[in-house]
């Protein structure tokens, strides 16, 4: 089970534990999402034939022009690895994928009852970092598990994985990480967490000067579109009413975000001004093909794969409460023609 579906398991057990909780699964949110309306797609599977589901992935371009990728499942079966990394190689046309390699992203975790999951990459000049998050098996805990934090790790092309840095934050933060982007002289990283209704996600934003990504102490907090503050118990969320986000630079030049909510199934995306805001209202790209007791997650923009200022190219995949054959779990890239209304 990848990340995504594991930390909506989670905020589901969370929520029907909590007084007075309600999940608004069919509800719209007035102005925002009640004009949604999007055809299905496809896309293809990215390594179709592969034993195992690797969870949507992450991507980013090394120095050498060759792409990496990282995954946050295990691609042998019964075998325990934190995340994957793997380099890829993508048909002309976008698909199939072909898995030209693959080994452990991160070293093993130094006990049996912690995990790591690979989040977001950037790269910073000859440098790629990779965000992390560490899990830990936890008896009592919605669904055995608990976020333990988030952290940082070094590319290293030598040995072919990541080297850990220390934890930037705790569990009980926003998930920071989960999506990064490098605008200038800094490198900002993107974290949700579950709303005020207890379902849809809050995300936040911090930010820190790209040479001192490793620092805790250099990383800020966003405040209000543009403005920040050095407490990471002040920061104030950027967007609300979405799932975990995916923001990037696209090749037209302009910033972006997608997701897809909470056991939804619909890829949506809205333009933003800055890395903190204001955002667009949200369009609908394409509604992921979802079976009967499945939903998709997702989302997530690869630019290197973009191929005009007129599409986005985005992986997302299926999930479910009940086991699905590894067919319906494999990670699924489809490039999208932007909705003409998006500013």
């Amino acid at each position: 089970m990848g990340r995504s579906s594991l930390r909506i398991l989670i905020s589901l057990g969370s929520c029907l534990l909590a007084t007075g909780c309600t999940l608004p699964l069919d509800a719209t949110d007035a102005g925002t999402d009640a004009a949604i309306a999007a055809d299905t797609v496809e896309g293809c599977a990215l390594f179709a034939g592969a034993a195992s589901s690797l969870g949507v992935g992450h991507s980013v371009d090394l120095p050498n022009g060759a792409t990496l990728w990282t995954f946050d499942a295990a691609l042998v079966d019964g075998g325990r690895a934190d995340g994957v990394v793997a380099r890829v190689q993508i048909q002309p046309g976008g698909c199939p994928g072909t898995l030209v390699a693959a080994q452990v992203a991160l070293p093993p975790s130094a006990t049996d009852t912690d995990f790591a999951v690979p989040l977001d990459l950037v790269r910073v000049g000859a440098e790629v970092w990779q965000f992390y998050e560490t899990w830990r098996f936890a008896a009592g805990a919605p669904f055995g598990v608990k976020t333990v934090g988030r952290g940082i790790a070094r590319w290293d092309g030598q040995a072919g994985q990541f080297t850990r840095g220390p934890l930037l934050w705790t569990g009980d933060r926003p998930a920071y990480g989960t999506s990064a982007l490098v605008d200038g002289a800094w490198v900002y990283a993107y974290g949700c967490e579950v709303a005020n209704d207890g379902w849809t996600r809050a995300c936040y934003v911090a930010r820190a000067p790209s040479l001192q990504v490793a620092d805790i102490n250099a990383w800020q907090y966003a405040t209000a579109v543009g403005k920040f503050t050095g407490n990471p118990d002040d920061a104030q969320p950027i967007l609300t009413g979405v799932g975990d986000i995916s923001l990037r630079r696209h090749a037209s030049g302009r910033l972006l975000v997608t997701y897809v909510k909470p056991l939804d199934s619909v890829l949506q995306v809205r333009a933003a001004l800055g890395p903190t805001g204001p955002f667009s209202a949200p369009h609908a790209l394409g509604q992921c093909q979802a079976t009967s007791g499945t939903f998709c997650v997702g989302a997530v923009q690869h630019p290197e794969l973009d191929g005009d200022d007129a599409t986005i190219a985005v992986t997302f995949a299926r999930a479910s409460f009940d086991p699905l054959p590894a067919a319906d779990r494999w990670p699924r890239l489809v490039r999208l023609t932007l909705p003409i209304a998006l500013p």
